[in-house]
């Protein structure tokens, strides 16, 4: 059964990430907002898209993941997103080359299926 949440906006399933995210330190659940930062993020939110290259980067909710966290940042960079850009930049310093064209690659892939076709549609 699809959940309220799920079918709202992906500002609303960015907000419910924040919620676990950002909760008292007993009752964050970074699972949970891995969850519904992916959901945002694939709705096309640069911040959900950002959130998710965080927590990869950071090994919380997810295994970590350098060039799945660079991705994300990328996708959010391409939507303009200063803070995507920086931590994209920061994060090379700790990849590997493969890692980085594997990161652009997904980059491409991700933009293309999450935020291109988005747009193109409107």
């Amino acid at each position: 059964m699809v959940t309220y949440a799920e079918e709202r906006s992906c500002t609303t399933q960015f907000e419910l990430g924040e919620l676990f995210n950002r909760g008292e330190q007993r009752s964050r659940d970074y699972e949970q907002a891995f969850r519904w930062y992916e959901k945002a993020a694939k709705n096309g939110s640069r911040q959900a898209q950002h959130k998710l290259g965080t927590l990869y980067a950071r090994g919380q909710g997810v295994s970590q993941n350098f060039a799945e966290a660079y991705a994300w940042f990328k996708v959010a960079a391409f939507q303009k997103s200063d803070r995507g850009k920086r931590k994209m930049k920061c994060l090379e310093a700790k990849m590997c080359l493969d890692q980085i064209r594997q990161g652009r690659w997904l980059a491409q892939d991700y933009y293309d299926l999450f935020v291109k076709n988005r747009i193109e549609t409107r």
